[in-house]
């Protein structure tokens, strides 16, 4: 599943979790935004038995953006350092190693913000009048007008690359991709994500060195 298909059905989870928060009686005001979606993938030829060590850069993710020259990379103890560290704790609960990308760590581990700008458009017709003619009925309305909608979307995006067995072209395996949002409508930003990220693993038991 490529990036784009995998951020397709987690915004389609959102919908149809939403949708299905609708029709419980009586919602809290905040309840459409207390959680994140969470959506796994793995590489079903991985072992992940065999890795032991992994490097992830600290206090700082990625952002990729479809606004031009808005890609960059978050850095800092708001909300970057929380994410390293959550996706640290998890996989040296698993029995894994930190060690420094100078080290040959058998692991890459990436975080980055997938943020997608949507602008539509939408026609408004106000209501009309019609006036009787002969036979039949012409209708008559008013001029229409535009409405004009912007929102972002955005996807936390984990992920783990196999450095241990990489090909002889220098290719490497993404071995596992954890898909966290929507990271622009939650309601408290960091604790959500900490919790989407331990939900991410929970998903993911196979992710050992057991």
């Amino acid at each position: 599943m490529n990036l784009m298909n995998a951020l397709k059905v987690v915004l389609l989870m959102v919908c149809v979790a939403a949708m299905s928060w609708g029709c419980e009686p009586q919602p809290d005001d905040l309840k459409l935004f207390d959680q994140f979606v969470v959506s796994t993938n793995r590489d079903a030829n991985a072992d992940f038995g065999s890795y032991l060590t992994y490097f992830m850069q600290s206090d700082t993710i990625g952002l990729v953006s479809n606004i031009p020259n808005d890609d960059t990379i978050i850095v800092g103890s708001y909300y970057a350092r929380p994410v390293v560290n959550q996706v640290k704790s998890n996989l040296n609960a698993r029995g894994y190693q930190s060690v420094d990308s100078d080290e040959n760590p058998d692991l890459a581990v990436k975080a980055y913000v997938v943020k997608d700008l949507n602008i539509f458009q939408d026609y408004v017709y106000p209501p009309g009048y019609y006036y009787p003619g002969y036979g039949y009925y012409s209708y008559y309305y008013y001029p229409p007008y535009v409405q004009t909608y912007a929102y972002n979307t955005g996807v936390l995006v984990v992920e783990i690359i196999d450095l241990k067995n990489i090909t002889p072209q220098n290719e490497v395996a993404v071995i596992w991709t954890a898909h966290l949002g929507d990271v622009f409508s939650s309601v408290d930003l960091v604790q959500q994500t900490i919790e989407a990220i331990d939900q991410a693993f929970q998903q993911s038991t196979y992710i050992t060195r057991q």
